[in-house]
């Protein structure tokens, strides 16, 4: 396994460009690094072939070609499908079937499209679902539109929470690595005033609603966060504590409920009036959007996506934990030469992967003293 490094830059190559190394040597680093993804990518060990290439490139002036040559033949392995399915599947932390929900749905759809040569957009984008026999089907939650995962049951029903912050948060963790407060530049914050009273205030001191000093505590109710919360958590108003979809949603507190539930297993809106409140009419990324369509459509072309498409294959591979250490730097590198709306999963799987300071990083820890007892991480 992979020690948890922090991927920052190397001074030399560790793998080409290190003085007075063997070919030997260099054709073991390649190998070393191409067998800690094979299995994650590919789900072997490397091929005879590949192995041969290796040596070859070794030879040469440029050992690193083969880790080029090898990770674009994976490209077209049928394997990185099921890569890409345990990938959605660890990051959304759903899976199987209980009786009424299939929580396949979502790793069904990323293998149909890394199986298909889709855009990785789209698992936001999609206006179907994917059922177990790999065959496109109708979303599940009942929703006169579609955004692919983020209109599957298993999605809504696995992150249904009160006034819908959970969804929203999770769909903006795993699209796009944001957490709140995002920048004002990249999420404009909706006026105060068509805000409910409790999602006005920015520290406790300010706080005039005393249902949110009482059930949420000092400062989690306050405007820098939920002046962007509630544009997101607007967005699946309709969606219902079950993951369907309520044309009759009204947003509107249950006053003897609790706080953040709407009435009929629906939650509530932040939007102050009943007219804001019972929509999903709210904005995404500082876009006008009509729906959680709308929304994912936006996503799909963001740089957030690829930059976090980018993050998610990074750590998923090198079995990093969410949100390791990495430099951003290098983040933007990779993701600012890929289309978000247009790069498949293979694409960020050779951008990152024949990355030289993905590979002279991962390298470099292959010959890292060993840390004490205790200190390794995955």
């Amino acid at each position: 396994m992979i020690r948890h490094i922090p991927l920052v830059a190397c001074l030399i190559s560790c793998v080409g460009g290190t003085p007075n190394r063997t070919p030997e040597e260099k054709a073991a680093d390649v190998r070393a690094y191409l067998s800690s993804l094979a299995p994650m990518l590919v789900s072997r060990t490397l091929s005879p072939e590949e192995l041969a290439a290796i040596d070859e490139a070794a030879q040469g002036s440029d050992p690193l070609s083969a880790i080029d040559t090898v990770v674009r033949g994976w490209a077209d392995d049928p394997a990185l499908a099921e890569a890409a399915r345990e990938m959605i599947q660890t990051r959304l932390s759903v899976s199987g079937k209980t009786d009424e929900i299939n929580f396949e749905l979502p790793g069904n759809l990323a293998a149909y499209t890394v199986a298909n040569h889709l855009p990785w957009s789209t698992l936001v984008t999609a206006d179907y679902c994917v059922g177990d026999d790999g065959a496109t089907i109708d979303c599940d939650s009942g929703a006169p539109y579609a955004a692919g995962i983020l209109t599957t049951r298993a999605f809504l029903k696995a992150r249904a929470s009160r006034f819908n912050l959970t969804r929203a948060s999770t769909m903006m963790n795993t699209f796009a690595c944001q957490h709140y407060p995002l920048a004002e530049d990249l999420e404009p914050r909706v006026p105060r005033e068509r805000l409910r009273t409790m999602f006005k205030a920015d520290s406790p001191e300010e706080q005039e609603d005393p249902q949110a000093a009482g059930a949420f505590g000092n400062g989690f109710a306050c405007y820098s966060c939920h002046g962007q919360f509630a544009w997101h958590a607007q967005l699946f108003v309709q969606f219902d504590d079950q993951g369907l979809f309520r044309s009759d949603a009204t947003g509107i507190q249950d006053p003897d409920g609790e706080l953040g539930r709407s009435v009929g297993g629906l939650f509530a809106s932040h939007f102050a009036t009943p007219e804001e409140a019972a929509v999903p009419t709210s904005q995404m990324l500082g876009h006008p959007v009509a729906n959680l369509a709308e929304a994912g459509a936006v996503l799909a072309a963001s740089p957030e996506l690829a930059s976090c498409t980018t993050r998610g294959v990074l750590e998923y591979v090198l079995r990093l934990e969410q949100g390791a250490e990495i430099d951003p730097a290098l983040i933007g590198d990779i993701a600012g030469a890929l289309a978000p709306a247009q790069s498949t999963f293979a694409d960020y799987a050779v951008a990152v992967f024949t990355n030289r300071r993905v590979i002279d990083t991962v390298v470099r820890s292959f010959h890292a003293p060993a840390q004490p007892a205790g200190d390794d991480q995955p």
